[in-house]
C-alpha cells in the first residue's frame, strides 16, 4: 500500500513538473530570454512589476518546489525499500 502511494504521489509530481515546465518554456519563448537571464534581471528590478513577470517567477518558484519534492520522494523510497526484505 505504501508503494502504491508513493508511486501516485510520484506521478502526480512528474505531471505538475511537466506542465510547469512548459509554461516557463513559453514565457522563455515569449520574451526571448532564458529563465536564469530572466530571474537575474527580475531580482535586481530591471524588469518592473508586469504581471506576467510576477507569473513566471512563480512559476520558477513552483517548480523549484515540484524538483525538491520528487527528490524528497525519492529518498523516502530508497530508505524504505532497504528495510523491506526482498522477495527471493
Amino acid at each position: 500500500m505504501l508503494t502504491r502511494v508513493l508511486n501516485t504521489e510520484y506521478k502526480r509530481l512528474q505531471l505538475e513538473l511537466k506542465i510547469t515546465e512548459e509554461r516557463i518554456k513559453r514565457f522563455e519563448d515569449k520574451y526571448s530570454m532564458s529563465s536564469s537571464e530572466f530571474i537575474e534581471r527580475y531580482t535586481r528590478g530591471e524588469l518592473g512589476d508586469k504581471e506576467e513577470y510576477m507569473e513566471w517567477y512563480g512559476e520558477l518558484k513552483f517548480l523549484e518546489r515540484i524538483r525538491n519534492e520528487l527528490e524528497e520522494l525519492k529518498n523516502i523510497a530508497e530508505r524504505i525499500s532497504r528495510r523491506i526484505p526482498s522477495k527471493t
